[in-house]
């Protein structure tokens, strides 16, 4: 008998819902203005069906919800610099969609499991296997991007899932309209749950999905007693958790319940797709950059490099993100007042900060530029690192690494530009002993290239200064040492 545990509860994304109608705040174009409108009015239907002990999803809203969620995904990226609360908005309701299709494609899993005798087909509960497996990636990839954590027993389901298909003999089966096997769904799944993808922004985690779609069936999942290569990610099917790799400590299970995920032949797979597609564009180059990020951190998983010292007392930043908006800050005299998130100080190292805090009003992704202003202290800019959201009106942690204090707001210019082309935003921060040896310019996009000149434009006036070194690119930014040239 297969039994599931993950509850769905669509409660909080009602709940969000109504705050958004409260703040009168809408999308400006009408098109996603109509795809936000049409998303909520089917979370309230589906939420009341919920309560009411119905089916949650009719035929005819299946197919809207389907229809709706990629349009909600790419909504919420589009948005994000512009409308954070709305991109908050379509992701919430995208996640809410996608747990209701992982809901439906459950209950029709367990209705088939259930069948036996004359009424029984395999075939059936093949099919209803591969629907689960696919709603569940797509229940990951929306948390994902969203950088927020997954509903209790969604692991656990997946790990039962899994034996309930061994137990069918059904690994290696293929389902109508499925492209792999179930096993090869489910080591997607394993796979697309140990990457780092808190530390990637959206473009780049969509990539990783795809990444995971193509190399994931290559996976290896084998008994961990039997593993010849110690070296991979142990799956314990008795806990409600991702697999973790293998060097880190963690609570041993039973030996018939744990299985070691290997990964060499999908690095393998991904080294063999980068070497045979063209550099052309700016997509193959990304997804080289991340195939090259992956090989590093599946092999060898990010460690801490500092001691964290945990805040005794309850102290709080100011916090800004985005370029504009910390660049508009540090302008005492602007007139624009640009969004400041109060968060809290959970830890510090020498590198960074752990902070916590809500941030519904604020652009927050992997790679964004952050102001840090601590009571009594220098203001320090810094770099989103990595993002756990715990709930869409909950608190939300990052962590920030520190790139320099006292940032200073400039406008740039480059040498060779068109002339009628104005001056840029930009920050710029001073030579600093234990951070940097010389000036950095803090700019958008990708305007380095080796000794290229820029002209900085300040009160005192114009000063000629020359790029020579790259110190840092995000998706977003790019941090460039500087030197004064000479007149």
């Amino acid at each position: 008998m297969l039994t599931l545990v993950m509850a769905i509860d669509l409660a909080e994304a009602v709940e969000f819902a109504d705050l958004m109608r409260a703040s009168g705040e809408h999308a400006r174009e009408q098109g996603a203005r109509q795809t936000l409108a049409a998303a909520e009015t089917l979370l309230r239907e589906l939420h009341a069906a919920l309560t009411g002990n119905r089916t949650p999803l009719q035929p005819d809203q299946r197919a809207q919800a389907d229809s709706l969620l990629p349009t909600l995904l790419e909504l919420a990226r589009r948005l994000d610099a512009s409308q954070p609360q709305q991109a908050l908005f379509a992701m919430v309701l995208a996640q809410a969609l996608a747990a209701s299709l992982l809901h439906q494609a459950k209950q029709v899993l367990q209705q088939e499991a259930a069948r036996s005798g004359f009424f029984s087909s395999n075939k059936s509960k093949i099919d209803a296997c591969a629907d689960c497996l696919a709603c569940a990636i797509e229940v990951l990839r929306s948390h994902a991007l969203g950088y927020s954590n997954l509903p209790h027993g969604f692991w656990q389901d997946c790990h039962r899932l899994y034996r309930y298909l061994l137990d069918g003999g059904w690994e290696n089966k293929i389902a109508a309209g499925k492209h792999d096997t179930l096993g090869a769904l489910y080591r997607q799944l394993l796979l697309l749950g140990v990457a780092a993808s808190n530390r990637l922004d959206p473009v780049r985690i969509e990539c990783l999905v795809q990444l995971v779609r193509e190399g994931g069936k290559h996976a290896l999942l084998l008994p961990l007693a039997s593993a010849v290569d110690a070296n991979g990610f142990i799956v314990d099917l008795e806990r409600d958790a991702a697999p973790r790799h293998s060097s880190i400590r963690g609570k041993p299970g039973p030996e018939h319940a744990q299985l070691l995920l290997g990964v060499h032949r999908v690095l393998q797979s991904w080294e063999e797709k980068s070497q045979t597609t063209p550099q052309l564009d700016a997509a193959a180059q990304l997804e080289q950059q991340l195939i090259l990020k992956l090989r590093q951190e599946l092999v060898y998983p990010p460690q801490r490099r500092y001691l964290r010292l945990h805040s005794k007392n309850e102290e709080f930043v100011q916090l800004h993100a985005t370029l504009d908006h910390c660049w508009q800050a540090l302008q005492a005299a602007s007139d624009n007042t640009p969004p400041v998130a109060h968060m809290q100080v959970c830890n510090m190292s020498a590198s960074g900060y752990l902070l916590r805090g809500q941030l519904p009003t604020m652009p927050l992704r992997s790679g964004e530029l952050v102001l840090i202003r601590r009571p009594g202290r220098d203001p320090f800019l810094g770099v989103v690192r990595w993002i756990n959201r715990q709930s869409p009106c909950g608190d939300t942690e990052c962590g920030i690494e520190i790139v320099g204090k006292n940032p200073e707001a400039i406008q740039v210019k480059p040498v060779v530009t068109h002339a009628t082309e104005p001056a840029q935003n930009a920050i710029r921060l001073a030579a600093n002993a234990r951070l940097n040896p010389q000036d950095v310019l803090v700019m958008y996009g990708k305007p380095y290239q080796a000794l290229r000149q820029f002209e900085i434009h300040q009160p005192q006036g114009v000063l000629p200064v020359k790029a020579t070194r790259l110190l840092l690119q995000t998706a977003y930014y790019q941090l460039i040492n500087v030197r004064a040239e000479r007149h």
